[in-house]
């Protein structure tokens, strides 16, 4: 059980490099650094010398060829394969063990599917739907890793606590149960939240509003519900983004609304589980999400103040990656936590008829 922790350790902090990489790639414009899938102009790496590329060039007589942008595109793609690759380490091993298959399983698929996701980026000419569905798989994948990772800790626990049985004390959260409805709807919210950032990424609209608190003088009057959620079809490339400005503003806007809602909704959840929680790992958790919060507050702000700086953008995508999986894995702990009972048998007996355990 060790060794396939350690497995899944690393395919965590590699996911995390795939998801900087992608939103680094992203918000250097280098989505389109190679026009083809899954090679570059025509080969396995992007072109570097002046023979090489003019070579691409003349293979590709349109594109324009930009190396570094190509450099970008094609590290996140080798990095990516060798997430595909763990990933399905994961699975494999996780089938011989004869368990966590479903939800390994899981994972598997939505792995192949995000490469395709990333075909589709490319040949699609990054069209804003199908970037914004890469940004909420790539998402998915890092959370749904994290919560194999507690299921495999969860288990261990269990296993080396069998002997002499479980110390309910240790791990029960009582006052925490009727605070999972409102678990449940907080990570709704964030997930809202999140694909309203991938929204404004894909469609261009970071960079609209300068201005605090909402946007430029005269907002309102531009502002329209119907616009922010059209769909630009039709064009042959979505680079730079096709929406008019005040698509463009209305998507951003709803961005900072969202921003607010989701402070004071995940805000709340936090500091109510921190207040009842009884045992220093919900504690801790609940206090880490509070801090994951305020930084990407900060991090927002900064994006607005000075105009998106590239570093401080790309920590912005990386933070909310974290704040959705920690929230995910803290609501997952308080209902693990919630079917504790007093005999080992029987909340193993409980655990076992999971959809995430023993299958």
């Amino acid at each position: 059980m060790s060794r396939f922790a350690t497995l899944i350790n690393f395919t965590l902090l590699l996911t995390l490099i795939v998801i900087a990489l992608g939103a680094y790639t992203r918000l250097t414009d280098a989505g389109l650094g190679c026009p083809d899938w899954p090679g570059c102009y025509g080969k396995l790496t992007a072109p570097l010398h002046d023979g090489h590329i003019a070579e691409a060039q003349a293979k590709f007589p349109d594109a324009q060829i930009e190396p570094h942008k190509a450099h970008n595109e094609m590290l996140h793609r080798y990095i990516a394969g060798l997430l595909g690759l763990c990933v399905l380490a994961i699975a494999i091993v996780s089938f011989f063990l004869k368990k966590f298959r479903l939800l390994s399983g899981i994972i598997l698929l939505l792995v192949i599917f995000q490469a395709a996701l990333g075909m589709w980026t490319v040949t699609l000419n990054l069209l804003p739907l199908v970037v914004l569905a890469h940004l909420l798989g790539g998402f998915a994948l890092f959370t749904l890793l994290a919560l194999l990772r507690v299921e495999l800790a969860w288990k261990i626990k269990v296993m080396n606590t069998d002997s002499i049985g479980l110390d309910v004390k240790k791990y029960r959260e009582p006052g925490l149960n009727s605070l999972l409805p409102l678990g449940y709807l907080t990570v709704l919210v964030l997930v809202l939240q999140i694909a309203l950032g991938g929204w404004t990424s894909s469609n261009y609209a970071a960079a609209v509003c300068y201005q605090l608190p909402v946007c430029e003088a005269g907002w309102s009057d531009r502002f329209s519900l119907q616009s922010a959620f059209s769909l630009p079809l039709g064009h042959d490339t979505y680079e730079y983004g096709v929406l008019p400005y005040e698509a463009r503003m209305s998507i951003h806007v709803l961005h900072r609304m969202g921003a607010v809602v989701t402070l004071l909704l995940l805000g709340s959840f936090a500091f109510l589980c921190w207040r009842r929680a009884v045992t220093k790992t919900i504690r801790v958790i609940a206090a880490s999400i509070g801090g994951l919060l305020l930084l990407q507050l900060t991090l927002g702000l900064i994006n607005i103040v000075a105009q998106l700086p590239l570093l401080n953008a790309v920590m912005h995508n990386l933070v909310a990656a974290n704040l959705l999986m920690l929230t995910v894995v803290f609501v997952r702990q308080i209902y693990l936590r919630r079917i504790v009972r007093e005999p080992l048998s029987e909340m193993k007996s409980v655990q076992k008829n999971h959809f995430v355990t023993d299958r």
